[in-house]
């Protein structure tokens, strides 16, 4: 089936292509002797009018052969007004541009048919609120968001367009909190984001997520909760009852007054030599504890005893810094250079910002409070671009497994596909073309290049994962086939329209000789790259060290 879903992910493309060329052409009146997918021996095919239509044995590239393309073309006198190089310069030019540019139209549609089928988003609830960022103290967890200066919104994603594209303006947010209406102001944070190939972009960020954690608790040693039977990693799936999804449901079942309030926990527990021994897995069992409960909400499980098990370790890997210095599973993370650590997700933030310096790292075990220098190992690598790079390895992890409220109909399901498509088929005409800039820089390694076969692999894995994957695989290698064939090499659209460019600056056509010479120069450039991209194909299929994966394989 992998060789069905290459042929017909590289056939559409090809007939895409030529498409451009062919309509326009017609169009224009220029008499179309051939039309071609694939190349050799004809394997099907037939005329109709004055166009023979071809299906050729080879399904590696396509033509359309037009009247007079080729100076030395012999064209009969009234064939000649039809014949391609009759042609005033600017319809030759549309003709040629015509297939690049529906190769990048052609991604517009297949992502408008991808995204149309999202009926389910994400509900514009706030998850998680991150600490130092815009949301910090003025947004809370539970939070639904309403309207942005009044204009009514129904998904997360529409809040994250709205702020990511007005960094450091003012928006007032309308959100419904604890049953009631109420209005915060709040100002997007510019963020300079590092994208794939060192490409940055400014966008506006709040410093929230729509998935919160799960009630994992972590317990402190001697309160009512420990007492309880309650243990660090437990987590709370209901309270009288009442199932507990988020924190902020622990707190409140807690809340109240004076009283004895039944909790439903789950508590992981190893499976004892699983397959004989050689993997680790843990089940959950469920379990009963009483709690005491009273007061306001906002606190009523520290009173408890609990807290949010986001900053304990969870593992620790063998001969990693953290072991070196003393940690273990269980211990809490207090502070980092002196300062109270609050999320998980920052202090990984400032770790790997650090690239190896010294950090002091103060964590609680029990009612220890234990002090130490870590310094986090560095590694090297290469990205799947080819670059190299450098980082910090972590070798301690937590365990707090997150959850999306259940999604809302999509209002806008055509104009949601719509922005969709365009912003995507944006993002990868930017990624191919820094692609190109970054080869010709040297800052990409040509081990980046892929050929037929990595398409072949590519098109096979992403097809077993499901249509969409296929289509925007299908379109991914749209962009790249229309903006490599606007490259100003001869042979490719791109040398047709810069030989086009120098007619229409000298007022006369470029010379058969320096044309003949330039193709030859093209065919050589051509044949080097398919080469290379063969080899880079074998080495990744057959090699011991194999290149890293392309683009178009990470997408896959």
């Amino acid at each position: 089936m992998d060789l069905v879903y290459f042929v017909v992910l590289v056939g559409a493309l090809i007939f895409v292509h030529e498409l451009g060329h062919f309509v326009w052409a017609k169009a224009f009146g220029v008499k179309v002797l051939r039309f071609s997918i694939g190349f050799g021996p004809k394997i099907a095919g037939g005329r109709l009018g004055e166009t023979e239509y071809v299906l050729a044995a080879f399904p590696i590239g396509g033509y359309v052969k037009m009247l007079g393309e080729n100076a030395a073309d012999v064209v009969r006198e009234e064939d000649r007004p039809r014949s391609f190089g009759a042609q005033p310069l600017w319809k030759r030019v549309v003709i040629v541009l015509a297939g690049p540019a529906m190769n990048l139209v052609f991604p517009l549609a297949l992502f408008f048919l991808v995204y149309l089928g999202e009926g389910q988003l994400t509900p514009p609830v706030v998850g998680t609120v991150y600490p130092h960022r815009p949301a910090d103290g003025r947004l809370l967890p539970g939070d639904r968001v309403l309207a942005v200066d009044g204009e009514p919104i129904a998904t997360f994603e529409e809040l994250t367009a709205i702020v990511r594209d007005r960094p450091g303006e003012t928006l007032t947010l309308t959100l419904e909190r604890d049953g009631e209406e109420v209005e915060q102001p709040i100002t997007p944070q510019a963020s300079r984001r590092l994208l794939e190939l060192e490409r940055i972009e400014e966008v506006g960020r709040l410093g929230i997520v729509p998935h919160h954690a799960t009630p994992v608790v972590g317990v402190l040693p001697g309160t009512s909760a420990h007492q309880a039977g309650l243990r660090t990693f437990d987590t709370i799936i209901a309270a009288e009852g009442r199932a507990v999804d988020r924190w902020i449901d622990l707190e409140h079942a807690l809340a109240g007054r004076l009283r004895t309030v039944p909790v439903t926990y789950l508590r992981p527990e190893p499976v004892r030599e699983p397959l004989g021994g050689l993997v680790a897995v843990e089940v959950f069992g469920a379990r009963v504890a009483a709690l005491q409960s009273g007061g306001h909400a906002q606190g009523a499980a520290a009173r408890a005893g609990l807290e949010a098990a986001d900053l304990y370790v969870r593992s620790v890997d063998r001969g990693s810094a953290e072991a070196e210095l003393g940690l273990r599973p269980g211990d809490r993370i207090a502070t980092l250079d002196g300062r109270p650590v609050r999320q998980w997700a920052t202090l990984l933030e400032d770790l790997r910002a650090s690239r190896g310096a010294a950090h002091a790292l103060g964590w609680r075990r029990g009612d220890t409070l234990h002090h130490g220098t870590l310094r986090l190992a560095r590694e090297e690598g290469v990205t799947e671009h080819g670059q190299p790079f450098e980082r910090v390895r972590v070798g301690m992890r937590h365990w707090v497994p997150m959850r999306v409220d259940p999604g809302v109909e999509n209002p806008r399901p055509v104009l949601h596909a719509a922005e969709r498509a365009w912003a995507s088929t944006e993002e990868m005409v930017s990624l191919t073309v820094y692609s190109v800039l970054r080869l010709l820089q040297g800052r990409l390694g040509v081990e980046s290049l892929g050929g037929p076969l990595m398409i072949f692999d590519a098109a096979g894995k992403a097809a077993r994962e499901g249509a969409t994957n296929y289509l925007k695989l299908m379109a991914f290698i749209s962009v790249n086939l229309g903006l490599i064939n606007l490259l100003p090499i001869p042979l490719l659209d791109g040398g047709h329209l810069l030989f086009f460019l120098v007619e229409g600056v000298t007022r006369r056509p470029v010379p058969k000789r320096i044309r003949g010479w330039a193709a030859l120069a093209g065919l050589v450039l051509l044949i080097a790259l398919m080469i290379l991209a063969l080899k880079n194909d074998l080495q990744r299929r057959f090699g011991a060290a194999p290149p890293s994966p392309t683009p178009i394989e990470r997408r896959a």
